[in-house]
């Protein structure tokens, strides 16, 4: 059984992370978000740029598009199997590499980045002062880092049964690490001793596909542990397959940006 929290240890389910990245990667709504955090960070042809937790490569591919032959997108996450599919991907081309590492100790020198950013990470990480502060290490004085994340107790389902709701999507935030993250984080870049400090919000709906991916096997296991039954958990996900069918599906997210300069 996968759960998306497990992504603190994808090398566990590496096939399971791996097409939930592809369906991800796949989202007009990702890249509209990922092209406007790009944009923040001012990455332009020859920047040398950080993507802390990249996965499969889905973001860095699109920064590489941006930093050129000239510059550097360098993709760097603590999953053996993940950066595997992306040096596969990335085939030889120039501008691009992949590296196996941890958020708090980066396989780069002091001062190598022109800019750093990072998605969807924080919601897993053990230590998220010591992340930015790596990240701020290797981005040079001057230079920006962004921070993006979410809120996973904010999401909003459509439901006839709204309480029902608000119990699935609390025992969801609880099965994270850092559920409040994107909530947290611009008090977690101070303490880190970022400057120009700003934030900014996107709201982004999901597909049907990303609750049927990512939310039965943790209500399962949270049904097992005591914390609902399976009958609220089937009825539930039944009445969110029935309003998919019917064409009444609707899930929000807000994806929370923080910048600063190093």
């Amino acid at each position: 059984m996968a759960e998306i929290r497990d992504f603190t240890q994808p090398d566990a389910s590496p096939a399971y992370f791996i097409g939930f990245l592809d369906f991800l990667d796949s989202q007009p709504q990702v890249a509209k978000v990922r092209a406007d955090a790009s944009a923040r960070l001012g990455v332009m042809p020859g920047s040398k740029v950080l993507d802390l937790g990249c996965g499969i490569g889905g973001a860095t591919f699109s920064l590489a598009d941006l930093t050129g032959p000239t510059g550097l997108a360098a993709g760097v996450d603590i999953s053996t199997a993940l950066v595997a599919v992306a040096t596969q991907r990335a085939a030889n081309r120039s501008g691009v590499e992949f590296k196996v590492g941890d958020a708090c100790a980066l396989p780069y020198p002091d001062g190598f980045f022109d800019a750093a950013r990072t998605e969807r990470v924080f919601l897993y990480l053990p230590d998220r002062l010591g992340a930015i502060r790596e990240m701020m290490r290797v981005v040079k004085p001057g230079g920006r880092v962004l921070l993006m994340d979410t809120d996973v107790d904010c999401t909003a389902i459509y439901s006839l049964n709204s309480e029902r709701t608000r119990k699935m999507t609390s025992i969801m935030a609880a099965a994270m690490p850092n559920p409040l993250s994107a909530r947290q984080m611009p008090k977690l870049a101070k303490q880190a001793g970022l400057k120009d400090i700003e934030v900014h919000m996107h709201a982004i709906t999901s597909p049907y596909e990303f609750l049927a991916r990512a939310m039965p096997d943790s209500l399962y296991k949270a049904a097992e542990n005591g914390l609902t039954t399976r009958a609220e958990v089937d009825e539930w996900l039944a009445e969110q397959a029935a309003l998919n069918a019917s064409g009444d599906f609707f899930q929000m997210w807000f994806f929370v940006f923080i910048t600063g300069t190093v």
